[in-house]
């Protein structure tokens, strides 16, 4: 049987929350094509789902997948890579939260030359642990090589976030800052630009176009190129979209805005052009909020904040009426309606994407600081707890985790149990929020003073 025949049986099984018959499918789709990335990334989704209930103890795991962990140990010596990658996948299915062995099915995928094979392995141990550095460089890496440098570049973004200091990721970002391409201004269903442009000359200078772009004296004349082309060709949609994302990176998002909305007006099927226009006018309100907090206008500061709350709420529920299985967009509408305001609606949207692996951590973070804004602490302490179970190490979402528990505990007046959280995250991160602040008020509580 075909490997796609065998993807679609699996992603029936995964409709119908079969998990074993999902998970043999998609071992059997990549037995025969081991780079089909959507297969290997629906396989780890599939197995995490398996154990959402119960998952083996360590014991069970250690002593379950010793004798595949020694085989990839010499596998990977004797550098036998695709059989490398399958004995990985027999850990991973007793064992699909092991990050170690993740990253070695991700390299071993990537020496074997399986681009989308490697990909799909590094977002299988960011489902996990999102605070995993090298699963996060490997994606950006991956995402690039695969002809994603937009997605790339927010991945590397993510890295420097972990580790400011590392300079992998930086040089990667700063090669990936200024990328301007066709494959980047977010038309993935758009053919390609020879099969629209037969005129020699203008496939020429699209070509030229699409080269990675340095500097905002270079860009600046790849934006007029397109603007030459877009005269000469007024309404093709394709380089509208390019002007829009070559003027998104230099920050005119009010041109951005008008090229992708013409662009959106020409091309109505294409839904991501909407898309873009939505996130540039989102980024235009944050730029307009900076600009009033440098000026110190607290009035205008709170007006903006609300419009661009308003308009969050607003994009995010069109978005999701669009789109109503994806659960990124419910969990963008459910942080925008919580800080609206309507508690009761975002707590509708988390308890949908808690369903998503990739959200689950802090889709129960944010019911936990639901019901704890509503009041209902048992229910938000249930919430936390949960999350912090599926936590590992001392990473941002720990340590956001931990801060909703003593903000729990704080509200319960329970002033020991809240000093203990505040704590673990002191220890780690003294700058985190008003930790320290908090921990000096409730040391005097708990002294009497």
């Amino acid at each position: 049987m075909h490997a796609q025949k065998l993807l679609e049986k699996a992603q029936d099984a995964v409709a119908r929350r079969g998990w074993d018959a999902a998970i043999e499918f998609f071992l059997q789709a990549l037995s025969l094509d081991p780079d089909l990335g959507e297969a290997r990334l629906g396989l780890r989704k599939a197995e995490l789902e398996k154990y959402s209930a119960y998952y083996p103890g360590a014991i069970s795991r250690l002593f379950g997948t010793l004798g595949d962990r020694v085989t990839a140990f010499f596998l990977g010596l004797f550098k036998r890579h695709e059989k490398l990658m399958a004995t990985c996948e027999k850990v991973l299915l007793k064992d699909p939260k092991n990050g170690a062995m993740g990253l070695v099915l991700a390299r071993a995928a990537e020496m074997a030359g399986h681009k989308n094979a490697a990909l799909a392995a590094y977002q299988g141990v960011l489902l996990v642990d999102e605070d995993n550095l090298e699963a996060r460089k490997g994606e950006g890496r991956t995402l690039a090589a695969t002809g994603k440098p937009r997605e790339a570049l927010a991945a590397y973004e993510k890295a420097i976030k972990l580790d400011p200091r590392d300079q992998e990721a930086s040089r990667a970002r700063k090669d990936l800052a200024a990328t301007v391409s066709i494959s980047a201004t977010g038309i993935d269903r758009a053919q390609h630009s020879r099969d629209v442009l037969r005129d020699r000359d203008q496939t020429s200078k699209l070509d030229e176009a699409a080269r990675v772009v340095r500097g905002e004296e270079d860009l600046r004349v790849s934006v007029k190129q397109v603007e030459d082309q877009i005269a000469a060709n007024p309404n093709d949609p394709k380089l509208l979209a390019e002007a829009g994302a070559r003027y998104a990176s230099l920050k005119e998002y009010d041109r951005a805005i008008e090229a992708y909305e013409r662009a959106y007006g020409l091309q109505p099927t294409n839904y991501m052009l909407r898309e873009k226009a939505g996130d540039l006018k989102i980024a235009r309100f944050d730029r307009r909020v900076r600009e009033a907090e440098a000026s110190g206008k607290a009035e205008e500061i709170e007006e903006l904040k609300l419009k661009r709350l308003e308009f969050q709420v607003t994009e995010y529920r069109e978005r999701v009426q669009e789109h109503p299985t994806d659960l990124d967009l419910h969990f963008h509408l459910g942080r925008a309606l919580f800080a609206f305001g309507d508690v009761d609606g975002a707590i509708a949207e988390f308890q949908q994407t808690i369903r998503d692996p990739r959200r689950k951590i802090e889709s129960l973070t944010m019911l936990g600081n639901c019901f704890l804004r509503k009041g209902d602490h048992d229910l938000a302490e249930n919430q936390l707890r949960k999350a912090l179970e599926e936590t590992t190490g001392m990473g941002e979402r720990t340590r956001d985790i931990l801060y909703g528990l003593g903000r729990l505990f704080e509200q319960q007046d329970k002033h020991a149990e809240a000093l203990a959280e505040f704590k673990k995250i002191y220890e780690v991160d003294i700058h985190y929020r008003d930790v320290s602040a908090r921990m000096n008020s409730l040391k005097k509580k708990l002294a009497g003073h």
